[in-house]
């Protein structure tokens, strides 16, 4: 019986890449293939945690050989993709950027370190180090700039909001696209926010609201200058800007609400009842 397509191209390709292996491990030792081989048939059963044990066996032999930069990928991968181990991932990708020949994979190997520090595992600290070595390597600008932008995030979650306005700055200079501009707007007001300068952060919302007008309605940047004046008590202010984004609000009913509210709060306050009397 004649071997379908499908069959076929499987076994092509367990052949390549049984040759590829074989190509890749002249040289090595017994002891290393013996440790590459169980590694490969304990993830092939998924026993994954085991197959890393092996993966690690093989690199701490020698980290520089062709055979410990293939069980570097097989465990970035592995940690990566089956067992969410992102901080093993990174310590393979880590070991790629190091001992890697080829510019593109170390390139994307310190890509994929860069974001695992800063979306999975929200090490702000450590994600600050490991973007900055991205920018310092051949990075197509669209991606420079969404790095650049993580790379503000990451100082504001620190806390560290002279460096994060700093950054916003830069990027400010150099960035001409909408998009990437708006966002780096609206992280600029939340610093000034969190710095308690009022008067500068709403100076950008308004900025925001009148350059970018639909966008703004969508990321609610209104309701967050709102809240800061509320915050300051200034209900004047808040009530000004919920009646102003009203007609453009998807739900003007809701913004009522909040209106109403801030006029009960308003006139609540102590120095509000002083003057009825």
């Amino acid at each position: 019986m004649a071997m379908s397509p499908a069959k076929m191209q499987n076994s092509c390709t367990k052949l390549l890449a049984i040759f590829v292996a074989l190509c890749f491990f002249v040289g090595c030792d017994l002891v290393e293939k013996k440790d590459f081989n169980t590694a490969t048939a304990y993830a092939e059963k998924k026993e994954f945690r085991q197959a890393l044990v092996y993966y690690d066996r093989v690199i701490q032999r020698n980290q520089e050989t062709e055979i410990s930069l293939f069980a570097a990928r097989e465990g970035a991968r592995i940690s990566l993709l089956d067992l969410k181990d992102f901080k093993k991932a990174a310590e393979y990708y880590q070991l790629i950027v190091l001992y890697s020949k080829d510019l593109a994979e170390r390139l994307l190997a310190q890509k994929q370190i860069a974001t695992i520090y800063f979306d999975q595992l929200t090490d702000y600290s450590r994600a600050v180090v490991e973007i900055n070595k991205l920018l310092g390597m051949s990075l197509d600008p669209t991606e420079a700039s969404k790095y650049k932008m993580n790379l503000a995030r990451a100082y504001y979650y620190q806390n560290n909001f002279f460096q994060a306005e700093s950054e916003a700055n830069e990027f400010l200079k150099k960035s001409t696209n909408d998009d990437d501009r708006f966002q780096m707007l609206v992280l600029k007001g939340n610093i000034f926010l969190a710095k308690k300068d009022i008067q500068k952060a709403s100076e950008i919302f308004h900025e925001i609201l009148k350059k970018y007008p639909d966008r703004a309605v969508k990321e609610n940047v209104a309701i967050t200058l709102a809240v800061a004046y509320e915050e300051m008590k200034d209900f004047n202010s808040a009530i000004s800007v919920l009646e102003a984004m009203r007609p453009h609000h998807p739900q003007p009913d809701y913004i009522d609400i909040r209106i109403k509210r801030l006029l009960e709060r308003q006139k609540n306050q102590p120095n509000a009842k002083r003057g009825k009397k």
